[in-house]
């Protein structure tokens, strides 16, 4: 049982004793890196659909990661064809309402000439009229009247009417162009390009630890890949909290490299953080972050990622 633990603590930058010295496993990182994002879509959860292959080098401009965009292009064609039946649709709306205010306006001239001359016509004193004619007139008059006011209101109608169609549409239009313009920008999204050149480095299962491959759903903002920067290159590793008292800044450490055991570097303790942090990973126990500087200027090809052993000698391990 206890072997056991001990064992899983390992695995997990857990300390191990050796005689006197006291030893941590750490990994090489960047602290400039371009990192890549799973994106946030409709449907929550996306699939990486294709992957450079990891610890290749990307060019700036490269194509690195694509993730599935199927449901985002069939949308972008629904609204495609919605947007030119909307246009169509406006380019109806106008010939009609304009149609309308030809009528509208060509039957308020017409009433306004009659009513003119009913006018006139109204004006005619009885004296040079049958009584009849002349109640004719004032009749006619009044009817001109009614009839030019409608005129006039149905005129004011069509122009409303002509504007607010118009409005209404133009809106629902600018409605499916907005949409389509966001699937546009979430489908260039989908395909993400290397801003800088260096290798490609896959990211980690936030849950189980396993390596991001092709095929994978993944949920928005976990770490699909990253391309790390050559210049600032650190150690990380993470000190178990039964271990945090063994440890001070400046302390050094000798340096074994997985890739290169026969090298020979030193490495300094400069930070470690103040709060321990969970790592379900590993277990049950809390870490803390520990950051370790060290030359990184030799003929060694030093890539983050690469799995490093620090020892310290002459620690008391109580």
């Amino acid at each position: 049982m206890f072997k056991c633990i001990a064992l899983s603590l390992l695995l997990a930058s857990y300390s191990t004793l050796a005689s006197e010295n006291f030893i941590l496993s750490g990994q090489i990182k960047a602290s400039d890196n371009q990192t890549f994002y799973a994106p946030k879509t409709d449907s929550w959860r996306v699939q990486v659909q294709w992957l450079l292959p990891e610890g290749d080098t990307a060019e700036k401009g490269d194509l690195v990661v694509v993730f599935d965009s199927g449901s985002i292009q069939n949308e972008i064609e629904q609204l495609e064809v919605s947007l030119i039946v909307a246009e169509e649709e406006l380019h109806r709306i106008k010939g009609n309402n304009q149609q309308k205010l030809l009528e509208a306006t060509f039957e308020e001239k017409k009433t306004a000439l009659l009513l003119e001359k009913s006018r006139i016509d109204a004006g005619i004193s009885v004296e040079y009229l049958s009584q009849y004619d002349y109640e004719k007139n004032q009749l006619t008059f009044e009817k001109a009247l009614v009839a030019n006011a409608k005129a006039i209101e149905s005129l004011k109608q069509s122009k409303v009417e002509n504007r607010v169609g118009i409005t209404k549409q133009t809106l629902a239009i600018d409605k499916i162009e907005d949409k389509l313009k966001y699937n546009r920008n979430k489908l260039k999204q989908m395909s993400v390009y290397a801003e800088r050149s260096g290798p490609v480095l896959y990211g980690t299962h936030p849950w189980n630890g396993e390596k991001v491959f092709v095929g994978m759903t993944a949920q928005p903002s976990w770490k699909i890949a990253e391309i790390p920067s050559m210049n600032g290159l650190y150690i990380e590793a993470w000190i178990h909290e039964i271990d945090h008292k063994n440890l001070t800044l400046n302390s050094t450490a000798k340096l074994t490299l997985d890739a290169f055991p026969e090298a020979r570097l030193t490495g300094e303790l400069t930070n470690i953080s103040t709060q321990p942090e969970e790592r379900k990973e590993w277990g049950k126990g809390v870490y803390y972050r520990s950051v370790f500087e060290f030359d990184a200027s030799s003929t060694l090809t030093l890539l983050p990622g690469m799995s490093v052993q620090l020892e310290f000698e002459g620690t008391n391990n109580e």
